[in-house]
C-alpha cells in the first residue's frame, strides 16, 4: 500500500492525493463490490440475492479505497454464498436479500452486512476467522455444497473463469480482512445466530479524525 501511494503521488488524478479518496462516496465503493460478487455468484450459481443498501448512504468523506475495495468483496462473498446454499431453488422462488447497512459518524463509519443464510453453527463459529479454515469442506453445515476440494480451488483461481474468481475455498478472505481492517485501526466482528442469518460489522476509523487511526 505504502508503494502504491507513491507511485500514485506521480498521478494527476481529480479528487486524489495518492491513493486517498478526498471526497469518497462510500455507497459508490460498496455498489462496485456488490456488481463483482453478484458477477461470479450468477456465474457459479445461477442466481443471487438482491443486495440492498440503506442508512447513510449520502456519506462522502477522505478514505483509502484499496482496503475496502479486498474486505468488502470477501464479506459479500460469504453472505451470498450461505444464503443461496441455505435455500434450495426447490423451496424457494425468491432469495431473501442481504442488507448492507451504512453509518458514518465524527470518529468512524460502519457498514453492516445481514444475511438469512442460516448462520454459522456452534462448533465451526469460533475457527470462522481461522487463516486456512474453509468452510468449503462442512457442506452439510452450509446447505448442499458440492465437494470441489482445494485442489479445485487453485486450478480455479490459476484459471479464472469469465466472472472474475472463485466464491471460496482457500480460508485466507476473512482472517486477511479482519487483519487488514485492524490494520486500518478498524475491526472486523461476527454475529451469527445458528438457523437465523449472520450480521458482519465492518467499523473504520475517519483518516481526518482527532483520534489515531493508521499510518500508510
Amino acid at each position: 500500500m505504502l508503494a502504491q501511494h507513491h507511485l500514485a503521488l506521480r498521478e494527476n488524478k481529480p479528487n486524489y492525493v495518492g491513493i486517498i479518496n478526498v471526497a469518497m462516496k462510500l455507497k459508490e465503493v460498496i455498489e462496485r463490490s456488490c456488481q463483482f460478487v453478484t458477477r461470479i455468484a450468477s456465474h457459479k450459481y445461477g442466481r443471487v440475492p438482491q443486495l440492498k443498501l440503506s442508512g447513510h448512504v449520502n456519506a462522502v468523506f477522505p478514505y483509502i479505497e484499496l482496503p475496502l475495495d479486498y474486505i468488502l468483496p470477501e464479506i459479500l462473498k460469504n453472505a451470498v454464498r450461505a444464503t443461496i446454499e441455505n435455500h434450495s431453488e426447490y423451496e424457494v422462488i425468491q432469495l431473501p436479500p442481504i442488507h448492507i447497512t451504512i453509518a458514518s459518524n465524527d470518529i468512524d463509519f460502519i457498514i453492516r452486512i445481514s444475511d438469512r443464510g442460516g448462520g454459522i453453527p456452534h462448533h465451526l463459529k469460533v475457527r470462522a476467522s481461522d487463516y486456512n479454515f474453509t468452510t468449503a469442506n462442512h457442506s452439510s453445515d452450509f446447505g448442499a455444497e458440492q465437494q470441489e476440494g482445494v485442489f479445485s480451488n487453485m486450478m480455479e483461481a490459476v484459471n479464472p473463469n469469465p466472472a472474475g474468481g472463485p466464491m471460496y475455498g482457500f480460508g485466507f478472505g476473512l482472517p486477511t480482512s479482519r487483519a487488514y481492517a485492524e490494520y486500518m485501526g478498524g475491526s472486523l466482528e461476527i454475529q451469527t445466530m445458528q438457523g437465523i442469518g449472520t450480521d458482519v460489522y465492518l467499523r473504520m476509523k475517519h483518516i481526518n479524525s482527532s483520534g489515531a487511526s493508521f499510518r500508510i
